[in-house]
């Protein structure tokens, strides 16, 4: 009897020992969201074109314009890399933006100087292929992904209330969990929209 409680005592004592040398298992790593470039693309010119989707309430006040500019931002590294067309009609060249807080200011200005934004994804039609929207993509070396298109812009100016067009193309670097590292927004000369209904 006493040789059997040995024993179980001994086994015991060697199963404790064999589970504390067993290395705990960790869960594999979490595998990047699969970044599809046509969504990618079509999400950024959305965002953009929501930036004009808040009102001023009858006491004055501005209202969702905030919300709009985080819905925008969420998206951006903290350390983005940005470059934008110029708000004033005198500097030549583009913007270029470093971080959050610059490119928030920016995006805050944007929204509450234009109207009625309409951006949209180009298309191109050839052959039998009809309106196809023309998204180019390359696999970035260091993870992640790039993503250019050309685009089609239309807006008004807020505080006149002018309308104006211009062609352009957007390029974006997507690191490997789909947030914007870098962008450059391209556009043309813009071009005024004659007011034909006297408004």
């Amino acid at each position: 009897m006493r040789w059997v409680i040995v024993s179980i005592l001994i086994t015991l004592l060697f199963v404790s020992v064999s589970a504390a040398q067993t290395p705990a298992q960790t869960p594999p790593p979490a595998k990047p969201p699969e970044l599809n470039p046509a969504l990618l693309a079509q999400e950024w010119v959305d965002r953009l074109n929501e930036l004009d989707d808040w009102y001023i309430t009858m006491d004055g006040k501005e209202q969702g314009v905030d919300q709009l500019v985080d819905r925008f931002m969420e998206r951006l590294t903290p350390d983005a890399l940005v470059e934008v067309p110029p708000h004033d009609e005198e500097q030549l060249g583009p913007v270029m933006l470093i971080g959050t807080t610059q490119v928030r200011k920016w995006v805050d200005k944007f929204a509450r100087s234009h109207v009625e934004l309409q951006y949209l994804l180009k298309r191109q039609t050839e052959k039998t292929f009809e309106g196809e929207r023309m998204v180019y993509s390359k696999t970035n070396p260091w993870g992640g992904i790039g993503v250019s298109f050309p685009i089609i812009a239309a807006y008004s100016q807020r505080e006149d209330r002018r309308r104006f067009t211009e062609v352009g193309a957007v390029f974006i670097q997507y690191d490997p969990n789909g947030r914007i590292q870098r962008f450059r927004l391209i556009q043309s000369e813009k071009d005024e929209i004659p007011d034909n209904l006297g408004r």
